[in-house]
């Protein structure tokens, strides 16, 4: 059989360490100096294609059968290379045959220029390049920190695997879990189980994150939490930018914010400027005030509570039973203060409930005081009544319609049967008042004027009564009209309906409006028509002299209400009773 030169060589190199082992119990420097350049000269060489481990420097080099069979013991500034690699302790254990040692104290390895592993135990093996790293490992790279008492660092693929706790620190953040892998190449990050992101920011917890130290970038991978001063995030997937403060994030993440809280398929949060948008199927609820806002896009400023939608966007109000839902081209939701929203709908403003319904060009709703204002052109129907004007208030009770107020060029009507025949008042103002979610009484006050009917017991109008004073009072029972007081100064006529004609029958300005009007929660997303007139043109009345229209009445067998017949106790002052009592 044929024997190397270099196992031959190594053979003596090990027989003359022997030899001066046994007669002392160490080396002096310069035996040792010749001993490890012998053994550099003669084992140094590949075998099998695998580089051998150098000795570049030792204070004591021997070999001790009592301590380890098979290793040569360094004791004493040792310093051993392998490829690129220098690696530095206070003693070890070299396994020439494995090619393997195993360090003990002050454990130090260098790699290039910007890898360094500090450690008090560390077990090499140069056959497969993989270093196992043990108590207080310390990896520096760069201007990145990796802290544990496991690591396992393979050479070969530039990973290094913790499993026991650890923490990665760069120049902005600190990640720390259970299990986590290193990547010295490109500086990339695995980590999982109990994860922590601590930047100055916030905190982001999670089981599973994937984390870049060059561009800061945080890729989430599993359900998390990402903690702030001002409220949480909860997410599954997605991507946060940690140096910028900006996230991606997608199905459908959750954004609480005291009890106000937004969700949608996907999100883009900008914390610096604390923006948030959000993309379809949107939801801002407050949970305290119980009303929510939708849509397929929205944006929320965080810092002054202000957010919109748009797109089928429409707002929810669900603090009774009766819940009550508007849309509008754009919503808006205002923090009025700490307790209470103020929502805004412009542009084709739609409101459904089922005791109320109203279209205008804006609407605004305060959760405060329960309080819904209409503005341009509106129209609010409750059963059979319909009413409009300049300004149109709904306020709400415990969840309930309590009264609507109706400012400036304020009009009521409502229908009498199925001929052309309605109820009409027009004033100054209206208000008009609910009970058990149907109107029951309605006072015009300024220049009040009133077009009412009488019916016999089948509910047929038999006579057309129209009068003008200073205030109105209509009450109803069952929908229906049961009583009218007329106060102040009175004129008006009543009229068998079979004498009048079509153009009496209504106030110029008389607009019945049911084709504008929602009939569902679903129909608050239709575009509001634009509503038409019933009445005569108002040009042909304008022209028609006062007395002239008194003379035609009279000559119908008319009979004219004048002052004497009012009731003596009903006064131009202004009502101080509630109109419903």
């Amino acid at each position: 059989m044929r024997v190397s030169i270099s196992r031959v060589a190594g053979a003596v190199a090990l027989l003359l360490l022997f030899i001066i082992s046994s007669r002392g119990s160490s080396l002096s420097l310069r035996a040792t100096t010749a001993v490890t350049s012998l053994y550099r000269d003669t084992v140094g060489s590949p075998q099998d294609g695998k580089e051998r481990i150098f000795i570049e420097n030792v204070d004591l080099w021997k070999y001790d059968r009592e301590v380890d069979t098979f290793a040569q013991l360094l004791v004493g500034n040792v310093v051993l290379r392998h490829k690129d690699a220098t690696m530095y302790c206070d003693s070890a254990k070299l396994y020439q045959e494995q090619n393997r040692f195993e360090g003990f104290g002050s454990v130090r390895i260098e790699q290039g220029d910007s890898l360094e592993i500090t450690c008090n135990y560390i077990d090499y093996n140069g056959m497969n390049l993989l270093a196992r790293l043990r108590e207080s490992v310390v990896m520096n790279h760069g201007d990145n920190h990796l802290y544990t008492d496991s690591l396992d660092y393979d050479r070969k693929t530039g990973l290094g695997y913790y499993f026991d706790t650890g923490s990665v620190a760069d120049t902005l953040n600190v990640l720390s879990s259970t299990y986590g892998t290193y990547d010295t190449k490109s500086k990339k990050v695995v980590f999982e189980e109990d994860v922590v992101l601590d930047n100055p920011n916030f905190k982001l917890y999670t089981d599973q994150l994937n984390y870049d130290t060059e561009t800061k970038l945080a890729d989430i991978v599993s359900p998390s939490r990402i903690v702030g001063d001002s409220g949480i995030i909860y997410t599954s997937r997605g991507t946060y930018d940690t140096e910028n403060d900006l996230a991606y994030l997608m199905n459908r993440p959750v954004m609480v914010s005291g009890t106000r809280w937004m969700t949608g398929d996907s999100l883009f949060y900008d914390r610096a400027a604390m923006r948030a948008e959000m993309y379809r199927h949107i939801q801002m609820k407050d949970t305290a005030q119980q009303v929510a806002l939708f849509g397929n896009f929205a944006v929320y400023h965080e810092d002054i509570g202000y957010g919109f939608a748009q797109d089928s966007a429409y707002i929810v109000e669900y603090s009774s039973e009766d819940t009550l839902y508007m849309h509008a081209k754009l919503m808006e939701m205002i923090k009025a203060d700490s307790v209470s929203n103020l929502f805004k709908g412009i542009g084709n403003a739609r409101l459904y409930r089922s005791n109320a319904q109203a279209v205008a060009d804006s609407i605004i709703y305060n959760t405060r005081d329960s309080v819904m204002v209409s503005y341009g052109k509106p129209f609010i129907w409750s059963g059979e009544s319909q009413v409009t004007g300049d300004t149109v208030s709904l306020f709400i009770h415990n969840g309930e319609l309590d009264y609507a107020h109706i400012r400036e060029n304020a009009y009521l009507s409502s229908k009498v049967d199925e001929e052309k025949h309605f109820n009409q008042m027009r004033g100054r103002e209206v208000l008009a008042y609910f009970s058990d979610q149907q109107m029951d009484s309605v006072w015009t006050r300024g220049n009040a004027e009133v077009i009412y009917y009488s019916l016999n017991p089948d509910s047929i109008a038999t006579e057309h009564v129209k009068a003008q004073c200073s205030e109105i009072l209509m009450q109803f029972e069952e929908k229906e009209l049961s009583k009218v007081k007329l106060m102040g100064r009175q004129v008006g006529t009543v009229s068998p309906v079979l004498l009048i004609d079509e153009s009496q029958l209504y106030y110029p300005d008389f607009v019945w409006f049911p084709e504008g009007r929602p009939t569902s929660f679903l129909d608050i997303f239709r575009e509001t028509p634009k509503p038409e007139g019933v009445a005569k043109d108002k040009k042909e009345e304008a022209e028609t002299p006062p007395n002239q229209e008194k003379e035609a009445l009279a000559a119908s067998e008319s009979t004219e209400i004048t002052q004497e017949e009012a009731p003596k106790e009903e006064s131009k002052e202004e009502p101080t009773e509630d109109p419903k009592e």
